[in-house]
């Protein structure tokens, strides 16, 4: 027996605490038996099942601290995630029903806008694809774009096309705004095609947002965007709408004054919240100058100097284990701009050469570009990484978003793809404890679309 590759070690309060990021345990051990377990993760001893009373060796074994072989724990992992890539029972469906937009914002990686809005034929081959897939179980679907909610009536037409195929079988949808165009009927709109979950673009506080977020004639954007969250909440209390802050070097400081003004405006209500989100550099859409977008470490350490202050975010969860994959890599899940493309990764939507074919009118993807798709399914595969075949955070990272490692590999991208977790793990489960003892839930839920 050995300490497994996935344990690590920490005192808080002068105590001792050892963590498995395959298990995602975590337990609190005497000063004694850390040190015994140290030394043999160290080299410098062997595990002794003598040093340890029975029940303290037969958590140690259940939990993943210690194991014959690191290799199986790995292969176990692999496993997992290669069922889930391989599973066909369930499908995200991203649709873009436009690529319009009112705004251009600076960093936003869609410039491949159009006035383009789908049609009827292109509803009609996107419920097809849908049907071609018949293991199909359960379904979720995401409104993007562009501006998804200019196109209210495309997306009213393919739900009403789309419900009668699809029938009783489990369904989700959310939509992602800038909000700017929530009224009544976007309300009515969304609320009949089932969207339960919003999220809410802003840039900054209200100078920042309004400077980056305008047009002419469009007045004070950030106030119309709150009005139209006040609305959208009075019409639907059980929507959960989440604002998502783009933060860059220069915005940085916004965010805390602009997350006590948000809870206090809607103080109450319980289904709005706030997260920040980190414009980091990408290589494929154009941003301003990299000296404003954040690092990986400077996240880490913005994360949790927030949460030293008493400030939520989403990032400061406890660690949960990555056992699924992202949409990219499994054969089911798929986007389609309006024009009836297919793409595996959703920020690559009307870019048509990132496309992976088109839909015919049967709904077959057609003309398939076997380059990018190989690419985007199998390209820069962690579970083919030496580095990350060795790492002890891969249970909880599976090797950062795969379209930021296949623009690394394929395209001269710099993207830093590990977990936010690395290198700042202690601190991490140190705010955690923080938080239990003070009785918080600090356990983690589904992540804002922040990627």
């Amino acid at each position: 027996m050995k300490v497994s590759r996935y344990t690590f070690f920490f005192r808080d309060n002068d105590e001792c605490y050892i963590y498995n990021s395959l298990s995602n345990a975590l337990i609190k051990i005497d000063e004694e038996s850390y040190l015994s377990l140290e030394e043999a993760d160290n080299g410098k001893a062997g595990i002794d099942n003598d040093a340890y009373d029975d029940e303290l060796l037969k958590a140690l074994t259940e939990r993943n601290f210690i194991t014959d072989n690191d290799d199986d724990d790995y292969l176990k992992l692999k496993s997992i995630i290669m069922a889930q890539r391989g599973q066909h029972g369930s499908m995200h469906l991203t649709l873009a029903p436009t690529m319009d937009c009112c705004f251009r914002c600076h960093y936003c990686f869609e410039k491949y806008k159009t006035k383009t809005y789908m049609t009827a034929d292109v509803m009609d081959a996107i419920i097809a694809h849908v049907k071609c897939h018949q293991d199909l179980k359960s379904i979720k679907i995401t409104w993007f774009g562009g501006e998804p909610l200019m196109a209210l009536p495309q997306i009213e037409q393919f739900y009403d096309k789309f419900k009668p195929v699809w029938g009783d079988r489990p369904y989700d949808s959310n939509v992602i705004t800038t909000g700017y165009h929530i009224d009544k009927e976007a309300v009515r709109v969304l609320d009949k095609v089932g969207v339960k979950s919003v999220q809410i673009t802003l840039d900054g506080g209200r100078e920042t947002h309004n400077r980056v977020k305008h047009f002419a004639g469009s007045g004070d954007t950030f106030e119309r965007v709150l009005d139209n969250v006040q609305l959208y909440n009075d019409l639907s209390p059980d929507v959960n709408i989440v604002f998502r802050v783009n933060l860059t070097m220069d915005n940085a400081d916004e965010y805390e004054p602009l997350q006590e003004m948000i809870l206090s405006r809607f103080r109450g209500r319980k289904m709005i919240a706030i997260a920040p989100a980190f414009v980091m550099d990408r290589s494929l859409n154009g941003c301003k100058s990299k000296a404003a977008l954040f690092s990986r470490r400077q996240c880490s350490e913005y994360i949790l100097k927030l949460a030293r202050k008493g400030i939520d975010s989403t990032f400061i969860r406890y660690p949960s284990p990555f056992f699924y994959e992202c949409a990219i890599r499994n054969n089911v899940a798929i986007s389609f701009d309006p024009e009836g493309y297919a793409y595996k990764c959703w920020e690559l939507i009307g870019n048509k050469e990132f496309a992976i074919g088109r839909l015919d009118a049967d709904g077959h993807i057609a003309d398939i570009n076997t380059k990018m798709l190989n690419r985007q399914l199998y390209g820069a595969d962690p579970f083919e990484d030496p580095a990350c075949m060795e790492c002890k955070y891969l249970p909880i990272c599976n090797g950062g978003c795969p379209i930021n490692r296949i623009e690394n590999k394929f395209d001269g991208g710099h993207n830093n793809c590990c977990t936010l977790h690395k290198g700042y793990m202690a601190e991490f489960l140190r705010e955690h404890l923080r938080r239990e003892r003070a009785g918080v839930n600090n356990k983690m839920y589904n992540k804002p679309n922040a990627e």
